[in-house]
């Protein structure tokens, strides 16, 4: 039996709402000039890494990214809506300052098992389209041929690292990637808990 099995996964590249603090979520603006140059880089360091196949949400911050990835290695984008950004409800589009309960949402921002946003998505269901995209996604690819990338957003990959380290959502924040960041992973058989 294998002892597991590498994933690349990568966090976009920097948009104007990510500078500006906007909520952005499931709704969000492409990557800016500066996640465009950030992207560039990450093919850069990712060149060398056998990819097989790359993965994206379908957000245009993440397929953009993606893009970028893909080129050197000949791949096409594959988008997945699993793979999507939280939906942060009544408050994404706006500005941090503009919040009615900016207090709230430092909690969540700390702690988002302490509370749920107005309208918003919770983390056990996001945990669990991100699961089931993760497992059809290795079902489909022999880990033989190389590795594969997957390009998405910061809740959702920090919920895939929990989830494959064993850790409470408690530290969400703390296995969060940063802007334009890559890490590679292991998982156990079928996308479980690395052994």
């Amino acid at each position: 039996m294998s002892a597991g099995r590498d994933i690349v996964f990568v966090r976009h590249g920097e948009t104007d709402w990510n500078r500006e603090r906007r909520v952005q979520g499931s709704l969000g603006a492409s990557i800016n000039e500066a996640g465009r140059e950030q992207a560039r880089g990450l093919s850069r360091l990712l060149w060398e890494v056998p990819l097989q196949a790359v993965y994206s949400s379908e957000l245009p911050r993440a397929v953009e990214t993606a893009s970028y990835v893909a080129g050197p290695h000949a791949l096409g984008v594959v988008t997945d809506p699993r793979l999507n950004e939280i939906h942060h409800g009544d408050w994404e589009g706006m500005l941090e300052s503009e919040l009615p309960d900016l207090p709230l949402y430092l909690r969540w921002r700390d702690d988002p098992t302490s509370v749920t946003l107005p309208g918003g998505e919770s983390l056990q269901a996001v945990h669990e389209r991100a699961v089931a995209a993760m497992r059809d996604i290795l079902a489909r690819h022999q880990e033989s041929e190389g590795l594969v990338a997957v390009v998405s957003h910061q809740v959702v990959l920090a919920l895939l690292k929990c989830y494959l380290l064993d850790r409470p959502w408690s530290q969400l924040r703390r296995h969060a990637l940063g802007v334009a960041s890559y890490e590679i992973l292991t998982a156990g058989e079928a996308f479980t808990p690395r052994p």
